[in-house]
């Protein structure tokens, strides 16, 4: 949890920092720069750049301002025909729409910038790469995780081939935080740290401090999560080390609330509190209700463990206030749940239970699927200590529901970004290929000009004439061979790839049944539970009766969902590959209801698998109809059975 909110802050940091690593702010103050824009003989390139750094410096301060200059800016360098300072202004134009939070106008400029790299023959690296960054931090708040990875791993591919000085290697490490941080967002934690490890490479060998403690904090949220205390405490101190190096008060400050957090987590309120007392009288003299909120909350936690129940409620009263000030959601679920957990403690489970119920149901479409899978699950701990075994069962079940869900959307971003991944290596083999021909062309060119050289010079010369032929025919074997080669491995890679995806998916198929599996074995446990409960009352009876028999179904058709899913991948395989050959004016919806269709299932239930009404279904049937022109009269399963 801890990682996850690191990488949306580090993501929420680098708006700015996207362009830092581009130049560095000469070292003269704004006023300087405005009064040498007043001098009329000023050389173009320098005026240029001064309404580029007052641009710059204006977006987090006044955005009417920063869209003055960078529009000046961007028109002037369009009348000298200068691409270098065109894609500077639109790189600029797209951090300010970041720091705006519109990210579909930081897309807009962002592809700007990539268009006049493109008519430049992509000679201003550094400037594509930058543009590509913002697409990828954009698409990270659009949660296309898939897409952010794409456009980090260009970036990353032209800042490669720029010339490797210190300011460019100081965006290459941050470009490797960004796609550490990507990789977290999908629990591929692996992968993470191959990428943070190599962003501290680079910040290590240039001494960039800032960059480096950024690394040693993504490696601190990572052993967080994983509860290995001691090695998340190292990191803690390494990135303090850092930060002091760069008087990063701000960074500091984060470090401590994690340094608490530690001690909490291991059961030392007593050296967490100190902690979080010196930060509130920091954070009290700026009066930011959310950062306030956090802080009396985590000392109403704090004081939990000590089970100084009035200081906690006294400190979570405080909170309570300032969340209400802030309007944050997120700080008065965490504020609801806290107040439940001291009413579990003191034993006085109806007021616990009716704060988590008033806070789900005040919040019902507002709350982050998240929040809602853990309220649940407090929930159901409550209803069981309370001896209410229909309500723990039934918040259980909306727990599992919404984690199933959530497990759901995690799958599809593993298989998007796995796919994105493929698509950027196929792209660079294609490319890689392509390079590969027209050194090819080049070397045959060549020897067509050498042939011509040699019969208007050489006609009297048989002997030699016969030597360079056989030169020339060796050379193009020897190129025809490695171009050869060359394919072999682009097939490789691609078989490799086909190869990862047929075991992403069984994996899929494993993983959901071992899920499937679990959450049966659960049922039973209650089940067995509920048979044992002794009831007198009649109604009590009932009840009891009805939930054994509602738990038998929901087992019954969890087999089913087994059966059914390991049904559609097995004739997805063979009956995809078909309608894709034959019909390729399907899109990929009106495909996964035609495999539906094969195995016999019907509307009500293509329906539920899809997450769709039973009227798209009949919208979805219709469409394969008239795209596979199927005749009136004619039955549209018999015709997609005999495909």
């Amino acid at each position: 949890m801890i990682k996850n909110c690191w990488c949306i802050l580090f993501l929420l940091t680098s708006v700015l920092a996207a362009q830092n690593s581009q130049e560095q702010t000469p070292d003269i103050t704004v006023d300087d720069i405005q009064r040498q824009l007043q001098t009329k003989d000023l050389p173009t390139s320098t005026r240029i750049d001064n309404l580029l750094i007052l641009g710059y410096e204006n977006i987090n301060k006044s955005k009417d301002s920063a869209v003055y200059y960078l529009e000046k800016a961007l028109k002037l360098s369009k009348v000298e025909k200068d691409s270098f300072n065109i894609i500077r202004a639109y790189n600029r134009f797209s951090v300010l729409e970041k720091y705006l939070e519109n990210d579909s106008n930081t897309l807009k400029y962002a592809d700007s910038a990539l268009q006049y790299g493109s008519i430049a023959n992509q000679k201003h690296f550094a400037g594509i790469a930058y543009a590509h960054t913002n697409k990828g931090l954009a698409y990270n708040y659009l949660e296309r995780f898939d897409l952010s990875l794409e456009s980090f791993l260009k970036a990353n591919s032209f800042l490669l081939k720029d010339a490797q000085d210190i300011q460019t290697k100081t965006y290459l490490a941050e470009n490797y935080t960004h796609l550490a941080a990507i990789y977290s967002s999908i629990k591929n934690n692996e992968t993470a740290l191959e990428c943070i490890k190599k962003a501290l490479i680079l910040s290590k060998s240039i001494d960039a401090y800032w960059e480096t403690g950024e690394s040693y904090e993504f490696m601190f949220a990572h052993y967080f999560d994983e509860k290995q205390y001691p090695l998340a405490q190292k990191y803690i101190d390494s990135a303090q080390t850092m930060y002091a190096k760069v008087e990063n008060v701000q960074g500091i400050q984060f470090l401590d609330k994690y340094r608490a957090e530690i001690y909490l987590k291991q059961d030392k309120p007593d050296l967490a509190i100190p902690i979080y007392d010196a930060l509130l009288q920091l954070d009290k003299k700026d009066s930011v209700a959310y950062i306030l909120a956090e802080g009396y909350t985590f000392l109403s936690k704090a004081y939990t463990k000590k089970n100084n129940f009035t200081l906690a409620t006294k400190y979570l009263d405080s909170a309570r206030v300032q969340a209400s000030i802030s309007e944050n959601l997120s700080h008065q679920i965490s504020i609801a749940s806290q107040q439940a957990k001291i009413y579990k403690q003191k034993k006085q489970l109806g007021l616990g239970i009716l704060e988590l119920q008033t806070i789900l149901k005040n919040n019902e479409i507002s709350l982050f699927q998240e929040s809602k899978k853990d309220l649940y699950k407090e929930l159901s701990e409550l209803y069981t200590l309370n001896k209410d075994p229909k309500n723990a069962f039934l918040s259980l079940q909306q727990h599992h529901r919404i984690k199933d869900s959530l497990r759901a959307i995690l799958q599809k971003n593993k298989f998007n970004v796995i796919q994105s991944e493929f698509n950027y290596n196929e792209l660079s083999a294609k490319l890689e290929s392509k390079n590969a021909q027209l050194q090819v062309s080049k070397a045959e060119q060549k020897l067509s000009r050498d042939k011509t050289y040699f019969t208007f010079g050489v006609l009297g010369l048989i002997l030699l004439f016969f030597l360079i032929s056989f030169y020339r025919q060796k050379k193009l074997n020897t190129i025809k061979r490695e171009n050869l080669i060359a394919k072999q491995e682009v097939l490789s890679i691609k078989q490799e790839a086909l190869d990862a995806q047929v075991i992403f998916k069984n994996k899929q198929i494993t993983d959901f049944a071992i899920h499937i599996s679990e959450k049966n074995e659960l049922l039973e446990k209650i089940k067995i539970k509920l048979k044992e409960v002794k009831v007198i009352n009649d109604t009590h009876k009932a009840v009891v009766k009805d939930t054994i028999h509602f738990i038998n179904n929901d087992i019954d058709q969890n087999k089913e969902k087994i059966q059914l899913y390991q049904q559609v991948n097995e004739t997805n395989d063979s009956f995809r590959a078909k309608i894709d050959q034959l019909y390729t004016n399907l899109n990929d919806k009106e495909k996964k209801v035609a495999t539906m269709l094969r195995l016999g299932q019907p509307s009500k239930q293509i329906a539920l698998q899809l997450g769709i009404s039973a009227a798209s279904v009949d919208n979805y049937r219709y469409n394969l109809r008239k795209k596979m022109e199927i005749p009136k009269g004619h039955s549209l399963k018999d015709f997609i059975n005999k495909i």
